[in-house]
């Protein structure tokens, strides 16, 4: 199976997709690609409700949640935002 970096643009695309299609009216899991903070935020502002990470975790060990939990919580914070909830499909404006 393919996973991580090699999926990481188009898996945000689907993402996007998705979201658009189903007007953000149904759970989206963002997967593919995140070892990073900005990872998970570009797949949740893209319209992600959860995020799903496993390569990254083999990869760079456990505390890898941590790091992109700490990372997120500055990231809504610099964008005004007060919850994930609030940022999800931020950069993805249903049309």
């Amino acid at each position: 199976a393919l996973s991580g970096l090699p999926v990481q643009r188009i898996s945000t695309e689907v993402v996007r997709h998705v979201y658009q299609r189903t007007r953000g009216k149904i759970t989206i899991i963002g997967v593919g690609g995140v070892f990073s903070a900005d990872d998970a935020y570009e797949k949740i502002t893209s319209g992600a409700n959860l995020i799903e990470l496993i390569t990254s975790m083999i990869f760079e060990g456990p505390q890898v949640v941590g790091e992109i939990n700490r990372g997120l919580v500055e990231l809504l914070k610099k964008d005004g935002f007060s919850s994930i909830e609030a940022a999800v499909g931020s950069r993805n404006p249903l049309l």
